[in-house]
């Protein structure tokens, strides 16, 4: 490690939510807050609601792979696209893959000339009322369409990761190797924490998953990101000019008046070559959306990253999910 590196280490220390969300206010006084909106859903009602969105462009228009499932139970959630119809509202696309028990969709763009499309697949556990989850991935040349098979049966993924393990993102630098972010959690990543190694293909993602998480490398975590009790993901990667990677991704922890889960977006700017990080803010918050009842009781201020579409003006749309039980988006200086 160069003199310069050592000293960065030194000096990167986490900052918990509370002084980024400080930051943030900080930073918008005077401009003031943007406000966010909700999306309206076709198939939403009293029973079915739509949340988390991932966004993805085809042809100049936003598509929306979003989560569906009953207000009480997460047991049945499946992943469907819709795009933006009439008066506002978003609409189901017709012949398009329906994922059933898949949660949290999310796009990596293009990957050795394959779209890369994914989300958290939840499963029974044996003899517990509790679910299973593992991060999937699908992949398709042209069409999303291509994932579905002669009888309507959508595809098997071709990337299984291990057990209880969100965040996993892909990204392809410009010499060719795919960067993969992970979230172990337990006693390797605590609640979750962000680790980053590269691979030359994607013949051998699922296996090197399977490797990292046997192996349990501390040295892929990155420590300047969170304090203890607090916990984070990657949601989205960005190539950015200089060969950096810019990172959406997302913030947690608990209220400490209430003890309710606090979740926000975030961004930050992350080094390949000397694994740091820089640049990191809080870049929404749910209170600057329309109220929304959160989906279960030990919720508090929930802001989930879906994804970012970065637009040539210098400003970006986030889409999120706002407590659990709603999806919105909102208009962001691009914090990349």
């Amino acid at each position: 490690m160069s003199e310069l590196e050592q000293v960065a280490e030194k000096v990167a220390q986490p900052r918990s939510y509370s002084e980024l969300l400080g930051e943030f206010y900080n930073k918008n006084k005077i401009i003031g807050l943007p406000r966010g909106e909700l999306l309206k859903f076709n198939i939403e009602d009293d029973v079915l609601t739509v949340y988390n969105p991932a966004p993805v462009v085809i042809d100049g228009q936003t598509y929306l792979w979003a989560r569906v499932e009953p207000r009480t139970t997460e047991k049945h959630s499946v992943v469907r696209l819709f795009k933006e119809g009439k008066k506002d509202n978003w609409e189901v696309v017709d012949g398009a893959p329906i994922f059933k028990r898949l949660q949290d969709p999310f796009y990596c763009g293009m990957i050795d000339d394959y779209h890369i499309l994914g989300g958290v697949q939840v499963y029974d556990l044996p003899r517990t009322l509790d679910l299973g989850y593992r991060t999937v991935f699908y992949r398709y040349r042209k069409s999303f369409t291509e994932l579905v098979n002669p009888d309507g049966k959508i595809r098997n993924p071709f990337v299984v990761g291990p057990e209880k393990m969100k965040g996993i993102r892909l990204i392809q630098r410009a010499n060719g190797r795919i960067g993969v972010t992970v979230r172990p959690q337990g006693q390797f990543g605590g609640r979750g924490r962000i680790g980053y190694f590269e691979i030359e293909s994607l013949d051998t993602l699922e296996s090197t998953l399977a490797d990292y998480d046997r192996q349990q490398d501390v040295k892929t975590l990155n420590g300047s990101l969170f304090v203890n009790e607090e916990w984070g993901g990657a949601n989205q990667l960005f190539i950015l000019p200089d060969g950096k990677i810019g990172v959406l991704g997302h913030i947690a922890g608990f209220a400490q008046k209430s003890s309710k889960k606090n979740y926000y977006p975030m961004t930050f700017i992350f080094d390949p070559q000397t694994k740091l990080v820089s640049n990191v803010q809080i870049i929404a918050t749910a209170e600057q959306f329309p109220p929304v009842m959160v989906k279960k009781s030990d919720l508090g201020s929930i802001c989930y990253s879906g994804g970012l579409v970065r637009l040539d003006n210098g400003n970006a749309w986030l889409y999120v999910g706002v407590g659990d039980s709603k999806a919105g988006r909102i208009l962001i200086k691009d914090p990349f």
